[in-house]
């Protein structure tokens, strides 16, 4: 019988796919795209991606899983920085948590490969019956939270969300550029204000990487050659 993981299965699986990640220095390039302001971090993870994100930022990270965030905590420490972690449920947010948010006032939302373990997943994808693509339904549901104006409040400039998958390899980057900026607008910033400024795409090695993905049906994938990829979206905010 398939059984779904729990926060702390998910910490440990997490922590090894974060190592990898950091193996390869993806973190610290991600933190070098991020102007120096203030910096709301969506999932904290085990503190990889929040003590680049510190370094030079006042940084306020958000993470559900408290598991999660002990490693956070203690990385932080280890590395000598500093960071507001606070823990909440982004689906089910409280007034103590949207006071955490605004009182901090960020200028950058930055929301790096969002997942949680698996009874949350199938918790919050109820209604989607193929186990493959709930992954998918999750973390685009998690998305329009975070863009939403109860986590992307009025202080905040830009969002940056990074995800991780494959690409065409026949695609050019204006061609990458061109169809994730319409996909992205179309169904996550252009009805809260924001719209795609910049697409930033790199290798994915995933030497060393142990960590199971779904493979989610893509209909817009264009068939031939594939790679791994990281795929940084950047958004700002529109003016009037």
């Amino acid at each position: 019988m398939y059984q779904l993981s729990n926060a702390v299965q998910y910490s440990g699986i997490w922590e090894r796919e974060s190592q990898s990640f950091e193996s390869h220095n993806i973190y610290k390039q991600l933190a070098q795209q991020i102007p120096f302001v203030p910096v709301l971090e969506v999932g904290c993870g085990i503190g990889n991606g929040t003590k680049y994100l510190a370094d030079g930022r006042a940084v306020l990270a958000l993470d559900n899983n408290e598991h999660l965030i002990a490693k956070a905590s203690a990385q932080m420490k280890e590395a000598g920085q500093s960071a507001q972690i606070h823990h909440c449920d982004l689906f089910e947010l409280k007034d103590e948590d949207l006071k955490v948010i605004t009182d901090f006032q960020p200028k950058a939302v930055v929301a790096w490969f969002i997942g949680s373990h698996g009874e949350d997943i199938f918790a919050r994808t109820s209604g989607e019956l193929d186990v493959n693509e709930k992954s998918k339904l999750y973390r685009e549901r998690i998305e329009d939270v975070i863009v939403s104006d109860k986590v992307s409040v009025a202080s905040v400039d830009i969002i940056n969300l990074v995800n991780r998958g494959t690409i065409a390899t026949s695609c050019s980057d204006a061609e990458i550029f061109e169809s994730q900026k319409a996909d992205y607008d179309k169904y996550v910033f252009e009805p809260v204000g924001f719209e795609v400024y910049d697409v930033k795409v790199s290798r994915w090695d995933r030497t060393g990487s142990t960590f199971e993905y779904g493979q989610a049906h893509n209909p817009n994938f264009e068939g031939g050659e594939t790679a791994l990829a990281i795929t940084s979206i950047f958004a700002r905010r529109k003016t009037s």
